[in-house]
């Protein structure tokens, strides 16, 4: 959980710096979105959020608790609340928009893979420790005929 100062703002100071985020991202563009939530959010922070919209997706997309949680390197835990969230009603914008046919978040969900394959998550698709460490060993010198 993110750690939050002990000096509580008002409800309403909270809301009227939600909303202020709110209109800010609503006005980027696709594109500078990304830059806006760069400067905004730590590497951590990021990719907790990527994170829990993978879950919200895969959970969406039927998946296993435990695979998503090993995919995502997450807790079964936290898949599990986040599934009991999703079950309660809870992510409807997120689902509605992941239900249509929607090359906006098509690219998000690319993006989410890029990001686990990319940065390092999860491995390249076919690659293995195996097919690596056969790479890295010294080219074998072979006879020839």
């Amino acid at each position: 959980m993110a750690k939050i100062s002990k000096q509580a703002l008002s409800k309403k100071d909270e809301m009227m710096l939600f909303l202020q985020l709110c209109t800010l991202l609503n006005t980027q563009k696709t594109y500078s979105t990304k830059e806006v939530l760069s400067e905004l959010l730590g590497a951590e922070e990021q990719l907790m959020l990527a994170k829990r919209f993978a879950i919200i997706a895969l959970v969406w997309k039927e998946r296993s608790l435990y695979s998503i949680a090993k995919k995502l390197h997450v807790s079964t835990s936290t898949v599990s609340r986040i599934k009991a969230m999703y079950q309660l009603g809870h992510y409807n914008k997120i689902i509605t928009a992941l239900e249509k046919p929607n090359v906006t978040i098509v690219s998000v969900l690319q993006t989410i893979d890029d990001i686990l394959h990319l940065g390092g998550i999860m491995p390249h698709y076919g690659q293995t420790f195996q097919t690596e460490a056969y790479r890295r060993a010294p080219k074998r010198k072979l006879k020839k005929p």
